[in-house]
């Protein structure tokens, strides 16, 4: 019998949307939508309107006028009483004031400062008949735009997983590159707004610029002032959308004498770009300030000219609550769950605002992030120390970790050093710590031959302290004569973060950054957990042996009826855990070589039957008898919000049987990895993609 006939739940790497990542199993399956004319066609009289409504291509379109709410109401019949069901729409907030859906009095979204999306929530029926209503608030003109409302019964649950971190955060992606996870939407400029292939579209003459049609291109002339070309202004970027990223990819070259510096700019937000009479494409970050549209234009007023543009497209961005998909290592990836970190280096990758000490700095050099964001440091002819530094404050017997990335130039050896402390060497032509003193040092591969190297140390006192990068001349030997032009070390990402382990990249620009935890859950799936028997499997891998309690858990949502396994206080320690009330059932503390590395986990619960396995090994049993209440939800922590699991996960899975010894074996043992032969081959039996 396959695996697959009493696994209900498996959740991997693999598709995901913002504060969503999807479950493989099960496929979540739904009734007939409750709404009539969700779509609203015109002369729809399904609804009920408090204020000003109308109607347009498929869209209802509310209407404030600065004194009272706009409405749209539907009373809906047919539901069954206790039943769950899913509530779906898309929006579009036009202005910056909010619009909020509720059902019978519980209020589901407050969608202030959201610019678009789809909204998916699940309720409970409390009664047959229920009125759905929409509110747009206060502001005078178009407030919210809805469509394709859906209300539906539930008959297979999600096990997607809620995701929680309300800002954005680094990983290294399939590349092996350090990235932002994120959700790249679709462009809001299509047709001859974007690639001007049979004429120019909205776009117009900024501040005297002349614009006109050139076969396939917008070609952009001037001859005073600072003057170039724009479009939508003012509607591109609406009030809802200000404070969020968006990517602008464009290709600008030169045309006749004009200047080669440009600015690319919306909504308050700017930057530079320096073209040539080459076909380029330029790709930049802008977070709008005001609604705004998109203008392209001379930096420098002195000159005339033309240059040409096209392939324009502008695309918002979403890094919060996006998980992370992290390929660190290589291989299979894994999801990473991180907790709550600040980088306290305020430039962590413009080493120009840093002091230099006997060094001189080159820019432009490919990153681990894949862009010509690294810095060169080239010792000056000098017998002498060479570094860079910066001085942060830090506070007495605290512990912190300092990490950069870093890579072999004419030197192999770099160093990391607090001064008031201590310093570790690296060597980085073999990927090896050297030399350390009053700290503890890592280092691990990336890419490219990029390291990332950090050390561990308790600060001696509070105050500002200098954090050094020094290129070496061997392990342990900071002294030498440099020449003043050959490349020493490479640089990038430096980051000093209160905790005893690195996490993954805070990028900085100017003040300290703070990356929220990571916070995983899925509630209201009894439906899909056997309370009376099941397994709870998970190969997992902690991010450090810190001594902390950190959880994975099926529970009712209490600390007393739940099925665990935990990293422990104990030392590379994992423990399994089954509690029924205020009785422990199944207890048992397993120690491996390194809770860093990849285990197998299953703990089987059946009542007189229960036992923990660890990479194939039956460690634990028990055969006491016990009756849960229903387990209703699966957290990455002990199930009420506290010893939150950070670490990586390559699988869970549940199952809504207690399995056989000889299943137990295929599932955890060497030759178990998945129950399908491969990432690639469940892969391709996914139903949700990256959205």
């Amino acid at each position: 019998m396959s695996l697959l006939d009493d696994v209900s739940i498996v959740v991997t790497p693999n598709g995901y949307k913002a504060g969503e990542l999807y479950a493989v199993i099960p496929v979540p399956s739904y009734g007939s939508n409750q709404v009539i004319d969700g779509s609203f066609p015109s002369g729809t009289t399904a609804w009920t309107e408090v204020g000003t409504v109308s109607y347009s291509g498929d869209e209802a379109i509310l209407t404030g006028d600065g004194t009272k709410p706009t409405q749209l109401i539907q009373s809906i019949t047919g539901f069954s009483v206790g039943s769950s069901y899913r509530i779906k729409f898309n929006y579009n907030n036009v202005s910056s004031d909010s619009i909020r859906v509720n059902m019978d009095g519980t209020l589901r979204m407050v969608a202030s400062s959201i610019s678009s999306g789809e909204y998916n929530a699940t309720f409970t029926a409390t009664a047959t008949s229920q009125a759905l209503r929409f509110y747009a608030y206060t502001d005078v003109g178009e407030i919210a735009k809805l469509s394709n409302v859906i209300v539906e019964e539930v008959l297979v649950a999600s096990a997607d997983m809620d995701v929680t971190r309300a800002t954005a955060a680094t990983r290294v992606d399939e590349n092996g590159l350090v990235n932002y996870a994120e959700v790249i939407g679709d462009s809001a400029l299509t047709g001859n707004n974007s690639n001007f292939d049979t004429g120019i579209g909205s776009w117009v003459g900024y501040n005297g610029g002349a614009l006109a049609h050139s076969t396939d291109k917008l070609e952009v002339t001037f001859t005073s002032g600072e003057s170039g070309a724009t479009i939508a202004t003012n509607s591109l970027i609406s009030g809802g959308q200000t404070g969020k990223t968006f990517k602008v990819r464009v290709k600008i070259w030169q045309g006749t004498t004009i200047s080669t510096a440009l600015k690319i700019y919306i909504g308050g937000t700017q930057e530079n770009i320096t073209i040539s009479s080459t076909p380029t494409y330029f790709e930049i970050e802008l977070t709008p300030a005001n609604s705004s549209g998109l203008f392209i234009y001379r930096s420098v007023s002195a000159d005339t000219g033309t240059f040409f543009i096209d392939d324009i497209t502008v695309k918002e961005v979403t890094r919060d609550n996006v998980p992370r998909i992290d390929y660190t290592g290589g291989g299979c990836p894994h999801i990473l769950v991180e907790p709550e970190r600040t980088n306290l280096i305020t430039y962590s990758s413009d080493f120009t605002t840093w002091s230099i000490a006997r060094a001189t700095l080159g820019a432009n050099i490919t990153a681990p992030n894949g862009e010509a964001d690294g810095y060169s440091i080239i010792a000056t002819a000098v017998n002498d120390d060479h570094f860079v530094y910066k001085s942060i404050s830090v506070v007495n017997t605290t512990t912190y970790t300092y990490s950069a990335y870093l890579k072999k130039g004419s030197k192999s050896w770099a160093r990391l050093w607090n001064t008031s402390v201590g310093y570790a060497d690296f060597d980085l032509e073999n990927g090896v710590v050297g030399t350390q003193s009053s700290v503890v040092g890592s280092i691990d591969l990336l890419n490219n031959g990029w390291y990332r190297c950090s050390m561990v140390y308790t600060a001696v006192s509070t105050g500002n302290d200098s954090h050094r990068i020094y290129t070496l001349d061997g392990d342990n030997d900071k002294t030498f004569l440099g020449d003043g032009s050959t490349i020493n070390l490479y640089t990038f990402g430096a980051q000093l973060e209160v905790g005893s382990y690195p996490t993954s990249l805070i990028p900085t620009s100017g003040s300290t950054v703070t990356r929220n935890q990571d916070i995983f859950t899925r509630d209201g799936i009894g439906s899909l957990i056997n309370s009376t028997e099941g397994v709870l499997f998970v190969e997992m891998a902690a991010l450090s042996d810190d001594g902390t309690f950190r959880s994975i858990s099926l529970s009712n949502g209490t600390p007393t009826n739940r099925v665990t396994v935990r990293y422990n206080t104990t030392s590379n320690s994992i423990s399994a855990f089954v509690y029924q009330g205020s009785s422990t059932i199944l207890s048992y503390n397993n120690i491996v070589t390194d809770v860093k590395d990849f285990h197998k986990l299953a703990i089987k619960y059946k009542s007189g039957d229960l036992a923990f396995w660890v990479d194939g090994v039956e460690v634990a049993t028990s055969t006491t008898s016990f009756t849960f209440l229903p387990l209703t939800e699966l957290d990455f922590d002990r199930g009420v919000g506290d010893r939150f699991f950070f670490g990586k996960v390559k699988q869970l899975q549940v199952y809504d049987t207690s399995l056989s010894d000889e299943q137990l074996l295929q599932l955890t043992g060497e030759s178990g990895t998945d129950f399908y032969e491969s990432y690639a081959e469940m892969a391709s039996a996914l139903t949700y993609t990256i959205q």
